[in-house]
């Protein structure tokens, strides 16, 4: 009996033991498979590595925008205060800002180009000049070309005060009576001989005798050609003060002067007025315009001033009587 019941027990221990096993080379076997798989399986793909470029291209700088051409006048300014440094005898930086105010334009109100030819006169231009100091206006001259090397102070004075520069030939001559070449030196010789003492460039010419040849001219036709090539205008006037006639005196030239519409109704406000520089009557009669057209509200200014803040504004070649 005894021996009976230890077989019994022996019985399910090995089966166990059996089962066991048998699991355990399951284990294996699945794990064998696995491994002999993966030697025949195909390779992961390689990571390709990244393409070989070219340095980064430099992100290209911007180019500065072009400095905008200062307007006229911009260039205006900058050249009244370059000549007001120069020969304002102004002693300080105060005194230039004060001299640069006078200069001050304002488009919507009266102008009026006040225009003094033949000059200067040793005694007479001074005066107006110092008319236009008192009292912050500007002029122009147009002088003569043989006048320039007597007279610098004076042309120096002019500048710094703002006042213009034109020309009316070197001997005061009748371009009428000029060709072309003799033309050319004539008025060329002016330009030349201001622009090599100041660095002053002028813009505008006067006839002598208000005579520049009728239209269609060969007269005509060349000096127009050459103010075109040189940048210059040809400048007539609207009303004349007649201050060269015997018969008028200071009272007359100033009657003339302030007059809002002249014989022909034609107004003051936008007028180029012809004066000379060459008599005492003229530089008592501007003494006493000057204040009065001022009280009115008019600007006196250049007539290069007057012309840019016209309509019409400035172009080369053209004849101006006037600005609309």
């Amino acid at each position: 009996m005894k021996k009976r019941k230890k077989r019994k027990i022996a019985n399910p221990l090995r089966f166990a033991v059996g089962v066991a096993l048998i699991a355990l080379i399951l284990v294996l076997c699945v794990v064998l498979i696995a491994a002999i798989a993966g030697c025949f399986s195909a390779p992961a793909p390689a990571v390709e590595a990244p393409e070989e470029t070219s340095a980064p291209t430099a992100v290209p700088t911007a180019s500065p925008s072009p400095t905008p051409e200062p307007s006229w006048e911009e260039q205006r300014l900058s050249s009244i205060e370059h000549y007001v440094r120069a020969y304002g005898n102004c002693p300080d930086e105060a005194a230039i800002e004060a001299r640069m105010a006078k200069m001050a334009i304002d488009p919507e109100q009266k102008m009026v180009a006040f225009t003094f030819d033949d000059g200067p006169r040793t005694g007479i231009t001074s005066q107006i000049l110092d008319v236009c100091e008192q009292y912050g206006v500007r002029v122009t001259f147009f002088i003569k070309g043989d006048n320039i090397a007597s007279h610098e102070e004076d042309l120096m004075r002019m500048l710094s005060l703002g006042c213009e520069i034109g020309n009316h030939t070197w001997m005061h001559t009748n371009i009428e009576e000029l060709s072309a070449s003799e033309m050319r030196e004539e008025i060329g010789k002016v330009n030349d001989a201001i622009r090599e003492r100041f660095g002053y460039t002028i813009r505008l010419f006067r006839p002598p005798y208000i005579k520049y040849g009728d239209k269609g001219s060969e007269t005509r036709n060349s000096l127009v050609a050459l103010m075109e090539e040189w940048n210059m205008a040809i400048i007539n006037h609207t009303r004349s003060t007649h201050d060269t006639y015997d018969s008028y005196n200071a009272e007359k030239i100033y009657s003339r002067g302030v007059a809002e519409t002249d014989e022909l109704g034609k107004t003051l406000s936008g007028s180029i007025i012809l004066c000379h520089d060459k008599q005492q009557k003229t530089a008592d009669a501007f003494k006493r315009i000057v204040p009065e057209l001022l009280e009115r509200g008019y600007q006196l200014v250049t007539v290069s001033e007057l012309l840019h803040y016209s309509d019409d504004g400035f172009h080369a070649g053209w004849i101006y009587s006037s600005a609309k």
